[in-house]
């Protein structure tokens, strides 16, 4: 009994030993690691929306106010880019329905509508078909497109945007996140660089 009740006690000393050194481990880490993050993902906004010097992300409030409309549930962040207090357009962190699940991008669209960059920041879809939608090739031909009214589409639906051969649905859910984008500007009010 008394050994039971020793074992009992060390195994309970190195267990409050070892979750004392993980929490402090984590508490200096984790600063460092959400630091590395807001780097990363400010230079992901720099490279969707180039002409933008400062990006602040649209409160929750607000954010919660724009998904009561559901073309716009998968709307995860949405940060406003400036240069100056003028407001050179947004950059939103979205997932579109692909053929594997969802596709999370990262799209920068101009006050004007146009887009101005897009990443695939993760997808599940199939490797050597639907997975190229990661490819330059891809995304590039996105930029420019989109100032008027019209919806992007891809080449099938009589659009544009040459979809990736073998999959269209991969391809048709990036052209979706990237209209959402789109949208998203046309709802915040923004034209011709200033908030209406």
């Amino acid at each position: 009994m008394r050994d039971t009740l020793r074992l009992g006690l060390i195994l309970m000393l190195i267990c409050a030993v070892s979750g004392g050194s993980l929490a402090y481990v984590y508490g200096i880490t984790s600063k460092i690691i959400d630091e590395r993050r807001a780097k990363e993902i400010a230079q992901s906004m720099k490279t969707v929306l180039p002409s933008a010097e400062d990006f602040a992300e649209l409160p929750e409030v607000d954010l919660s106010a724009i998904r009561e409309d559901k073309s716009f549930a998968d709307v995860e962040a949405v940060y406003t880019g400036s240069v100056g207090g003028s407001v050179e357009g947004i950059v939103a962190k979205l997932a579109a329905s692909g053929y594997g699940g969802k596709i999370t991008l990262l799209v920068g669209v101009k006050a004007d509508r146009s887009v101005s960059g897009l990443q695939v920041l993760s997808h599940g879809e199939t490797p050597g078909l639907g997975a190229k939608i990661t490819n330059l090739g891809f995304q590039e031909q996105f930029i420019g497109k989109g100032a008027s009214s019209a919806a992007l589409a891809v080449s099938k639906d009589g659009g544009e945007i040459q979809a990736i051969s073998g999959a269209t649905i991969s391809s048709r859910g990036v052209v979706a996140g990237v209209n959402t984008a789109r949208n998203l500007v046309s709802t915040l009010g923004f034209a011709g660089g200033a908030a209406r």
